[in-house]
């Protein structure tokens, strides 16, 4: 059986579609935060000198998107929900835990979602049948004292988010599908 939404008053849709996307960046902090935590569990090691183990990547790479979902505007106009929650969301973060949230959003943008070039360490060598490369990546894991930073700032945001939600769900309609 179809659910049938029901439409709120024009002057209410701003308030649904705020609401909406704070719905969804619960989910996807609460995605950063697994991902987090799985690496903090697993007890992978860091590298040193060689090259980071491919689940510790995999692990990293989870948990930059999850985590910058949220605050990053990529996608097209949605009629559904606010592309990003409100910058007003990050007053809640100390000055130290801000330049994390700004290093990871960095990251996702230069190195997790695009090959930036720039950023890279590269040197091709060509030959008349093919080429040869070496490509230093600047990506590195995030430490364990990084990884537990993030967790406090998944934590805080989730608060934050939690206390937005129940001012919007004092004005939305309640018992019906939106």
């Amino acid at each position: 059986m179809p659910i049938e939404h029901v439409a709120v008053k024009a002057e209410l849709e701003p308030q649904l579609r705020l609401y909406r996307r704070l719905w969804l960046s619960r989910i996807d902090l609460a995605e950063a935060k697994s991902a987090t935590e799985e690496i903090l569990k697993s007890g992978i090691p860091y590298p040193r000198r060689r090259e980071p183990n491919p689940l510790l990547t995999a692990l990293t790479t989870a948990l930059v998107v999850s985590y910058a979902r949220p605050f990053v505007n990529v996608r097209g106009q949605s009629v559904v929900a606010e592309r990003t929650v409100p910058g007003s969301l990050l007053r809640v973060l100390s000055a130290r835990e801000r330049q994390l949230h700004n290093a990871l959003i960095d990251m996702r943008n230069k190195e997790v979602a695009h090959s930036d070039a720039d950023i890279l360490e590269m040197s091709i060598e060509l030959f008349p049948e093919g080429d040869g490369g070496i490509l230093r990546a600047a990506r590195h894991p995030l430490r364990r004292i990084e990884l537990r930073a993030l967790h406090r700032i998944v934590g805080k945001l989730g608060a934050e988010i939690e206390l937005r939600c129940q001012e919007l769900r004092k004005v939305l309609p309640h018992n019906v599908w939106l």
